[in-house]
């Protein structure tokens, strides 16, 4: 750059060409020439211009984030779908369901909805780590690094999803928008059907049959008080254990079952679960931990069921 001579005064002009490419930045009399900054403000932009298998692995943590969401809503929309049909139908409040805001549960145990939830932070990884391997890939590094972490990352994926399944299908991870809460729909399934007694100070509690319906475990009771008293068989008190030392806890919105038992009083009725009984675990074990009344037992249990 040159300048002519003579006065350099706040009036005079500076004549120049710059002959280095790059960017200019200029303040004033202040000039920068030639440093180049770069930006790069597009998440996604290595999905199109980067190379190797780095875009792949974008494309399937993207998918693990919709689905995630996709199963939120679906869980969502379910739930909603469930009250307004509760709110317009014809029926007693004891009789109603609220809806399940977590989804069904897998053979694990674990709510449907915390899969979904976990798929949000699992998939924006393997985003992350597809985005770094196809940058890398378009200016000629090396690749070894990132295969090693995708295949490490994608290992723990498939793991953890095997454990949440825990003998499920891996259909029942496929959102659905058909209404409900998403729970298992189609025919019973007879967990056990051969009744079984047990008898304690004047009361006789009998398991008619335990099947799974709807996504969760129903027990068909029969109940006896032969005493002088009346005895309280409360839901809040009954759990059901199978061989495996799984316990299910009662459903009480859910369930058809009076807790007063009168004085020589006989009833039949229903206990739903919060979720279905698993098969093939051995015997079952259905009681009532704790009983009230003047007279009688204070707890009574059903042991030795068979089961399917």
């Amino acid at each position: 750059m040159t300048r002519p001579s003579g006065d350099d005064g706040p009036g005079a002009r500076f004549t120049g060409r710059a002959s280095e490419h790059g960017r200019v930045y200029q303040s004033g009399r202040d000039m920068q020439i030639g440093d180049r900054y770069e930006v790069d403000v597009d998440p996604t932009g290595p999905l199109f211009t980067g190379r190797g298998p780095g875009r792949a692995l974008m494309v399937v943590g993207l998918c693990v984030v919709v689905c995630g969401f996709a199963g939120w809503a679906s869980i969502v929309f379910g739930a909603a779908t469930s009250i307004t049909g509760s709110a317009g139908s014809v029926g007693s409040m004891s009789s109603f369901e609220p809806p399940n805001l977590l989804g069904p549960r897998l053979g694990s145990g674990m709510p449907l909805g915390i899969v979904y939830f976990l798929g949000f932070p699992f998939g924006g990884l393997l985003v992350v780590v597809g985005r770094s391997m196809a940058k890398a890939g378009a200016r000629g590094g090396g690749l070894t690094g990132h295969l090693v972490t995708s295949v490490a990352v994608v290992a723990v994926g498939v793991l953890a999803v095997a454990y949440a399944l825990g003998g499920s299908s891996p259909s029942a991870l496929v959102p659905k928008f058909s209404g409900g809460t998403g729970e298992a729909s189609g025919p019973p399934v007879v967990v056990s059907d051969a009744p079984t007694s047990a008898t304690r100070e004047g009361l006789t509690l009998t398991v008619v049959k335990v099947e799974n319906t709807g996504g969760r475990g129903v027990v068909h009771l029969q109940a006896w008080n032969n005493t002088d008293d009346t005895v309280t068989l409360s839901t809040g008190w009954f759990v059901v254990t199978d061989g495996a030392g799984h316990t299910y806890k009662p459903n009480h919105f859910a369930s058809d079952w009076h807790d007063d038992l009168g004085a020589k009083a006989r009833q039949t009725g229903t206990i739903t679960l919060d979720r279905p009984v698993a098969l093939g675990t051995g015997t079952l074990r259905v009681e009532f931990t704790t009983l009230l009344g003047r007279t009688g037992p204070d707890a009574i249990a059903v042991s030795g069921i068979p089961s399917h």
